[in-house]
């Protein structure tokens, strides 16, 4: 268990950490991971969430191609990540089929509609006398051929199927047919549900460094219930995750440094216009990503021309102000980032200014992290809490924080900076660290002088 902590009364084991102003283990398994959250009704696939890659055959885990417009926005999340959890919201009715004259009964893979779109033909070879031997069985998926295989008499109750159906032998026929035989698959029903139960099972169990709600309109209460999602995650369970969500120009501010709302989009190259849920999807993409010592700032968007809508001046002030990701069009038809910032926009002194920028929280977040998972991976019941076991555990600190000053994302740090001290029950410690997050250089001040 782990979370923050007001004081010294926490019940369960666990690390209890909190990160306040004053004044990563980098190989984070969560890194390039985007959980991606859609009301899309796609008719096909597993209910719940599908690891996705560029790899993936997405015609045959979601029933679409990938340049399909229902997948538009899981299209721009993996020009960043690289790996998409894709909560897909299907059930419903399988559709089945079979013939008289077929050894075996198919049932689509997945429920839903897009199952009726589902032929098999079965043409078996032709034969001077006697049962055909040989047949080939080949699926169609719409107009396409998924998938052909060449099934044996002798192996008719082998064959199980394959990405798109699920195979079992007749009960009643033993041989394959003498003549051609087509089985159009049918009874396949989608069944509309809540996306939002399925959106909190997979907050709660799903690893990754980034939750998306892109691709959905950007007046949708699903963003303000995933904003909601990631503070209990980070407050009360210790996470440290983030959301990227679309908003319109007049959406409220989160003022959360865990959330990062995207107000606008881009067109690219083609023609092709990406409206702003989809470009967040982009950012989100990217931001899972981004690791500690990365900064998203003038970002480019490789295949965009102009950011759209395009805004003034004035127009992009505002939205930074308001703690917006903008995309801006820079001189030769360049698209960027404008700034890597989250809704953080209301400071104190325990949320000071630089915690609206993300490098800095994920910095914050990767010391947080490794620390929770070195804590009750190594010392949590295994070390004894006396000045021996503290030392042990402030040496394991210094020397990772020390690696990240090397890799220049904290500065300035010495071994002085932490302290690990006894707390009031004998199974506790308390540790007090000041660190100081590198950030990266955006303004450039510069006064020239002509003697």
């Amino acid at each position: 268990m782990a979370g923050t902590w007001k004081a010294q009364n926490k019940r369960r084991p666990g690390a209890y950490i909190n990160v306040k102003g004053n004044r990563v283990s980098l190989d984070d398994s969560t890194i390039g991971r985007l959980l991606m959250v859609s009301n899309t009704e796609l008719g096909w696939g597993k209910s719940g969430v599908i690891p996705v890659s560029n790899l993936t055959d997405f015609r045959a885990e979601l029933g679409y191609k990938i340049d399909d417009p229902k997948l538009v926005s899981l299209k721009e999340a993996l020009k960043g990540a690289e790996t998409v959890l894709f909560v897909n919201i299907n059930e419903g009715t399988k559709a089945t089929g079979t013939a008289e004259t077929s050894p075996w009964e198919f049932t689509a893979k997945y429920p839903g509609a897009k199952g009726n779109d589902i032929k098999v033909s079965i043409e078996s070879m032709p034969v001077k006398e006697g049962d055909p031997t040989r047949a080939t069985v080949t699926t169609l998926y719409g107009s396409s051929i998924v998938d052909q295989e060449m099934i044996s008499a002798t192996q008719i109750a082998e064959f199980t199927g394959n990405a798109y159906i699920d195979v079992k032998p007749s009960e009643t026929v033993t041989k394959l047919p003498t003549a051609p035989v087509t089985i159009s698959l049918t009874g396949g029903v989608t069944k509309t549900l809540a996306v939002e139960d399925l959106m909190d099972k997979a907050l709660e169990d799903e690893n990754y460094a980034v939750a998306t709600t892109a691709g959905m309109p950007t007046d949708s209460n699903i963003h303000a219930l995933l904003v909601e999602g990631m503070k209990r995650l980070r407050e009360s369970e210790g996470r440290k995750v983030r959301a990227v969500i679309p908003v319109s120009s007049d959406a409220p501010v989160y003022n959360y440094e865990g959330v990062s709302m995207v107000v606008n989009g881009f067109i690219e190259g083609n023609g092709t216009k990406v409206s702003t849920t989809n470009a967040a999807a982009f950012f989100a993409g990217i931001s899972a990503s981004a690791d500690a010592g990365t900064a998203l700032t003038y970002y480019e968007v490789s295949d965009a021309i102009e950011a759209s809508p395009k805004l003034s001046n004035e127009q992009t002030i505002d939205a930074l102000n308001k703690g917006e990701i903008v995309f801006t069009t820079r001189p030769g038809q360049h698209v960027v980032v404008e700034q890597d910032i989250n809704s953080l926009v209301k400071f104190t002194s325990d949320k000071p200014k630089s915690f609206s920028k993300n490098r800095v929280v994920r910095t914050l977040d990767e010391i947080c992290t490794n620390t929770t998972q070195t804590f009750e991976g190594s010392f949590l019941g295994k070390v004894g809490n006396n000045a021996n076991g503290r030392d042990l555990f402030k040496a394991n600190r210094v020397s990772y924080l020390r690696n990240l000053q090397e890799q220049n994302i904290i500065q300035n740090f010495d071994e002085d900076d932490i302290k690990v001290s006894p707390g009031i029950d004998g199974d506790a410690i308390v540790v007090n660290l000041a660190v100081t997050p590198v950030d990266a250089m955006e303004k450039l001040y510069m006064t020239i002088t002509v003697d």
